[in-house]
């Protein structure tokens, strides 16, 4: 479980941290959340669907095998089109610029080799 650890308190799970920093070093840090409460509220559903759907598929991808891996790999695929859906023709979610729900799948990156490989 990702940690910030910040005057000795603990902050677990990575969405959280991010939406923690940007909460206490407003002035300092970039602006990663929209500032339009509904963009806002929109952001944490995708980094949410991220988090949770991304993840379990991806999971089920290299960690099964058979049947339940070919509905995995469907389930992954869709997944990814309605992420792609999602971001349509900006270069991010964010619009123009990078931010909270290019970081919550940014963390995924690292494994689209696994999930290639192991996934077929």
């Amino acid at each position: 479980i990702p940690v910030l650890i910040h005057n000795g308190k603990t902050i677990c799970e990575s969405i959280i941290a991010v939406e923690y920093i940007e909460e206490v070093w407003k002035d300092k840090a970039p602006n990663l959340l929209p500032s339009d409460p509904y963009d806002r509220a929109q952001a944490r559903f995708w980094a949410d669907y991220i988090d949770k759907k991304l993840y379990d598929v991806g999971r089920k991808l290299w960690a099964t095998k058979g049947e339940e891996q070919e509905a995995a790999k469907k389930d992954f695929i869709e997944c990814l089109k309605v992420l792609e859906g999602a971001l349509g023709d900006k270069p991010y979610f964010g619009g123009e610029s990078f931010g909270f729900v290019d970081i919550a799948l940014i963390g995924y990156y690292s494994w689209f080799y696994a999930y290639e490989t192991f996934g077929n």
